[in-house]
């Protein structure tokens, strides 16, 4: 049982025991972190962009944005 309980010691088998000892590795994690944080949002951004556009392309050759305005005279 002894084994057991000083195997992860012996075999140094901690996850993060030596995270925050290497500048390298830990400007790595924040690089890949910051960049999978804002992957999904320009994702959604760069949709809802193309999505109107090609809204604003489709009024236009419809006609629906050339539309009198209020303030003009009716004959």
């Amino acid at each position: 049982m002894g084994i057991v309980v000083a195997a992860p010691r012996l075999a140094d088998a901690c996850a993060v025991c030596t995270s925050g000892r290497d500048d390298e590795s830990n400007t790595a994690f924040l690089i890949s972190t910051i960049f999978l944080s804002l992957l999904p949002l320009a994702a959604l951004g760069t949709l809802v962009f193309v999505l109107w556009r090609r809204i604003r392309a489709l009024e236009t050759e419809s006609g629906v944005a050339e539309a009198p305005s209020p303030s003009a005279p009716i004959a």
